[in-house]
């Protein structure tokens, strides 16, 4: 196969047009860095992948995950996304039963994926024990959204937690707070100075949807993704503060994301612990294939 030559799917979804779309060019091993930046600003989807040899000797492929502007070291939708379409095409053959291990930029990722008389297919990644920074001035961050700090759940902080990738966790407390939020990225920008996150993930335990425990909204202009449909990097860290801070239930977190683009998502994660201590974070959903095509990118 050509190495321009690339699949559309939808993340985080049971239904076309819904979750995050995601292009994935599975036969990228020759491309420079400076193309795979090129082609993901070019499709300008929140984000695009580029499969290529494995650095490691356990691993399967290197994935390499590129927004519109910049390289990421890991994410989730590309993660889950990749690995559905490498299973499809049944070109690369896992070193491991029922999983694949990526080479990312955090170092190798497990993704595992349930037997084909499952369905709908479910696809797991697996993410780093979750890391617990700085608080943000509660009243900064509101403002920065264009809400009242009372919009803020009370009794939670705001903070930067990360399995790989750092977001800034804001609670809210409503529905109706959270549909009003519009960052103000300059703004932000200018306070948050060196701060390793300026991506904003907000959430409450209203819901649209009946058995669906968390409802998100997430802001990465940095990224150039002013706001994205589904964020599997981002759930690892929800997932982990929610349970540090005694908002977890027990069982696996089910979040809702992308309601307000029109393209709503459902992504689930479950906290791995070892004698009460987290070590780790499982990420999972399901993916929908949308279409293939090809770049002319020696024309």
């Amino acid at each position: 196969m050509e190495p321009n030559n690339y699949f559309l799917v939808d993340v985080f979804t049971q239904r076309a047009f819904g979750g995050n779309p995601l292009a994935v060019f599975p036969y990228a091993k020759e491309m420079t860095s400076d193309q795979m930046q090129r082609i993901a600003s070019e499709l300008n989807l929140s984000e695009t992948t580029f499969v290529q040899a494995p650095i490691n000797e356990g691993s399967d492929c290197t994935v390499r995950i590129f927004t519109p502007r910049r390289e990421l070291p890991m994410a989730g939708h590309p993660t889950l996304g990749t690995a559905f379409v490498l299973h499809n095409l049944k070109h690369l053959k896992p070193k491991s039963p029922q999983q694949f291990i990526f080479d990312e930029g955090i170092g190798p990722v497990r993704v595992g994926f349930t037997e084909a008389d499952v369905e709908p297919r479910t696809f797991s990644m697996h993410q780093p024990q979750p890391e617990f920074g700085e608080k943000l001035d509660r009243r900064a961050v509101a403002t920065w959204l264009g809400l009242s700090p009372t919009d803020l759940a009370p009794d939670l902080p705001v903070q930067i937690v990360s399995c790989g990738v750092p977001y800034i966790m804001v609670p809210i407390g409503t529905l109706e707070g959270i549909r009003l939020a519009s960052l103000n990225d300059a703004a932000a920008k200018e306070q948050l100075g060196e701060r390793p996150s300026q991506e904003f993930l907000l959430f409450t335990h209203q819901t649209e949807q009946d058995g669906i425990d968390i409802h998100c909204r997430m802001f990465a202009p940095r990224f150039g993704v002013p706001e994205d449909p589904a964020t599997g990097s981002a759930q690892g860290p929800l997932a982990g503060y929610l349970t540090k801070y005694g908002q977890a239930t027990g069982r696996p977190l089910r979040s809702e994301q992308g309601v307000e683009l029109g393209r709503p998502s459902q992504l689930t994660a479950e906290v791995v612990k070892e004698n009460d201590v987290i070590t780790g974070v499982i990420v999972s959903g399901q993916c929908v294939p949308m279409g293939e095509g090809r770049l002319y990118l020696d024309s």
